[in-house]
């Protein structure tokens, strides 16, 4: 999530000024920044840092109309200004860690919302913000309890809901996972993102007519949407309905033709419905546009096995392996190969 400018609410409450020559040209870029002069306002910043150079505000507000540019490096540059004159400098502090979260430094990202947080515990949006770096960085139960205040502190907040669902699914609390997805459906119920979440955790939770449902209502707010169409085929694929899960993994992959994951679930539709040289193409596609994939070379194998194709079918087995796939995986793949019968 990008940070918000607080542009308005830090000059409302002030800041720790040591003279009064910045205020005008505070107020000025303000002005500037309102009426969308985002050059004026940044240069009325860039000037009130000269007039007071103790004062914390102009930098934090120069970051705020840089990143209003995408100037994002020095964006960067002004917040670790702000906070090295302010250290108790919230504002600074989430939007510094905002910008360290999209340049991929979830650890740093992280330490400056915690200084966020800790200089302004009512700080929703920072407790969101911190849920987020710590995500990436892997720490699942620490990023459900910044989700879980962040929700606390801004209950109306449909995204706070949909972030804490998916940690939540990723820690494994799945009939949590369903609650805070559900009330993000409640307050935004025209969000497909929302629904399409809701679906895939109810697939998981093997509730399949539900799934179904929240997908289908994912698609009918956005008939694009790649993603739910193929989560929707991999639910009727459960449900047994083959037709239904072909037609639905055909859309996601019309919708998304460079998705190598979408192009392997088309592969194993078309592999259950019998339908050997279909699945050979679109599997065949999916390696060739995700290598990585385990899955992509998992549906190639069992096509290959299907085909009579047995020493193809060991050298993918071979690529699976190499991927770093858990050994009960393999073990499932070393048991489809040696049913192979050359044909």
């Amino acid at each position: 999530m990008t940070a918000l400018p607080l542009l308005l609410v830090l000059l409302a409450q002030g800041g720790e000024a040591t003279g009064g020559g910045a205020a005008p040209l505070l107020d000025k870029g303000e002005r500037l920044f309102r009426q969308g002069d985002t050059a004026g306002a940044l240069a009325a910043f860039q000037d009130a840092a000269k007039a007071d150079p103790r004062d914390a505000r102009p930098h934090y507000l120069a970051g705020v109309a840089l990143e209003k540019k995408g100037e994002a490096a020095a964006a960067t540059a002004e917040y670790k200004k702000a906070v090295a004159l302010k250290s108790d400098f919230a504002e600074a502090h989430n939007n510094l860690g905002a910008l360290l979260i999209a340049s991929g430094d979830a650890g740093g990202a992280a330490r400056e919302l915690e200084a966020a947080t800790r200089a302004k515990p009512d700080y929703a949006e920072a407790q969101y913000n911190l849920g987020v770096a710590r995500d990436a960085l892997g720490k699942k139960p620490e990023a459900v309890a910044a989700y879980k205040e962040a929700v606390r502190l801004k209950p109306a907040d449909a995204g706070y809901r949909l972030n804490l669902g998916a940690a939540l699914r990723r820690a494994g609390d799945l009939p949590g996972a369903v609650a805070a997805l559900k009330d993000a459906t409640r307050l935004a119920p025209r969000d497909p993102v929302a629904w399409a979440d809701l679906g895939m955790v109810l697939s998981d939770q093997k509730d399949l007519d539900g799934a179904r449902v929240a997908l289908e209502n994912a698609i009918k707010l956005k008939p694009d949407f790649a993603l739910a169409w193929n989560r929707l085929g991999r639910v009727e694929l459960k449900r047994g309905q083959l037709p239904a899960a072909v037609t639905a993994q055909q859309r996601a992959r019309k919708l998304d033709a460079k998705n190598g994951a979408f192009a392997a679930d088309l592969c194993r539709a078309y592999l259950e419905q019998k339908d050997a040289g279909k699945a050979a193409g679109e599997c065949r596609a999916a390696v060739e546009l995700d290598p990585k994939n385990p899955l992509a070379h998992y549906e190639l194998m069992k096509v290959l096995v299907a085909k009579g194709d047995c020493a193809d079918a060991k050298s993918e087995l071979a690529k699976f392996k190499g991927l770093g796939v858990k050994p009960e995986a393999q073990k499932q793949a070393d048991a489809i190969v040696a049913t192979c019968k050359k044909r």
